[in-house]
């Protein structure tokens, strides 16, 4: 008998222990699962890497205008595979995280005006916060692809919003109307659907465009927007009403200061701008950035080099409603006849432009010259993602504001 006891003791300790293991090691265990997600890097020398993320369906059991790290590191993971092999990689992350009935478009279509952008759709089934089963659209925005696309990011047009990205916004949004009507949602499920929108650069611009139209049309509680490296967007642009629109940038990327705010242009909802330290927390990111793309994160030689590049823009074309955007605008997008006839028109301007774009010309091409490792760092997806991985709290204290 006193053996049969010390058997089952022996027995009963063991498998508590196995138990108290198991407990113990469960948190760990699922800390390290994850999906691979392969991303862009905009790094020429390395273009791609592979970077694993968190997924949490119950990210959207609560208000877009609460700031999540962990979904804004998936959603930049989402941003940076918009760029690769024509929508395949990010096509194949969706599915890994249980999107279905996945759809890219414009990744092949160019035409003259790129007033497009490639984007991608997938819909899953997710748990509202009452516990009820609503649908989530994914609307992943790629950056800019074709040549085509550069005119249109530099086509501020004459009304509130940027025109060249409300065209993109426009077109998208008329194709995430029939994508969501051929997935048989109907008008009235879309009110109570929810969307989580992302993209980097161009793609952010135009995420945040349609962000802004689907609260005009979905609770604003339901839509989850996430933008990086994000232009300015339009001279009506304002936080109040558009907390869910969480806008993540670094300072020290030219990209984010343009259209520049001296002519009006700014972003919907919350900035969030990256840490610029130079101490322990840059080497944590260079050190995520180097495992990506094999080289350091560049910093700039001038710390005053954007400031510098955005006052010359300034100098160059003080206003969007004057002749010198249009003639600038005319001659990005290749447009010489219609140029030509810009200077027959306005002589005298286009002397003074001329005059005024040599000076910024020879002040501006030893800067690039001297600053393109870092402009390139500051604005590429890795860059990106590096700083983000390293800077929750920060990000957070900022959005609590």
């Amino acid at each position: 008998m006193r053996q049969t006891k010390g058997s089952f003791l022996r027995f009963t300790m063991a498998a508590l222990l196995v138990w108290i293991v198991v407990l113990c090691q469960s948190p760990a265990l699922a800390a390290e699962e994850g999906t691979a997600v392969t991303i862009g890097t905009g790094i020429p020398e390395t273009p791609k890497a592979e970077v694993t993320i968190q997924w949490d369906d119950a990210w959207f059991t609560r208000d877009a205008s609460d700031y999540r790290q962990d979904l804004a590191l998936s959603s930049m993971a989402l941003s940076g595979a918009a760029y690769g092999r024509e929508g395949k990689d990010v096509q194949e992350a969706l599915k890994a995280l249980g999107f279905e009935k996945i759809e890219s478009y414009n990744y092949q279509i160019f035409n003259e005006t790129g007033d497009q952008v490639a984007y991608t759709f997938g819909l899953k089934t997710v748990k509202d916060r009452a516990g009820k089963s609503v649908r989530l659209a994914a609307v992943i925005v790629r950056g800019t692809g074709d040549y085509t696309e550069w005119a249109s990011n530099l086509d501020v047009g004459t009304q509130a919003d940027h025109e060249g990205f409300a065209k993109a916004a426009e077109e998208l949004q008329k194709n995430l109307e029939k994508y969501l009507s051929k997935a048989g949602i109907t008008e009235k499920a879309r009110g109570q659907m929810k969307f989580l929108l992302t993209g980097h650069s161009r793609g952010a611009a135009v995420a945040n465009l349609l962000a802004v139209r689907l609260v005009e049309t979905a609770k604003k509680e339901n839509v989850y927007a996430y933008t990086f490296a994000t232009p300015a967007v339009s001279t009506d642009a304002v936080r109040e009403g558009y907390e869910n629109i969480f806008n993540i940038i670094n300072e020290n990327d030219l990209v984010t200061q343009v259209p520049l705010a001296g002519w009006g242009y700014h972003r919907y909802g919350v900035d969030l701008a990256l840490p610029t330290d130079s101490g322990k927390l840059f080497e944590q990111m260079n050190g995520q950035f180097k495992a990506l793309t094999g080289q350091d994160y560049v910093s700039y030689h001038d710390p005053t080099t954007v400031e510098k590049m955005t006052d010359a823009l300034c100098r160059l074309i003080p206003t969007t409603d004057g002749v010198n955007m249009e003639m600038f605008a005319t001659l990005l997008s290749g447009d010489f006849k219609g140029l030509s006839e810009l200077v027959k028109q306005n002589g005298f301007a286009a002397l003074l432009m001329g005059k005024t774009a040599m000076e910024v010309s020879s002040q501006l091409t030893p800067m690039l010259q001297n600053e393109q490792g870092a402009l390139r760092s500051g604005h590429c997806m890795a860059g990106y993602y590096s700083w983000l991985s390293v800077s929750g709290d920060f990000l957070t204290a900022e959005a609590s504001e």
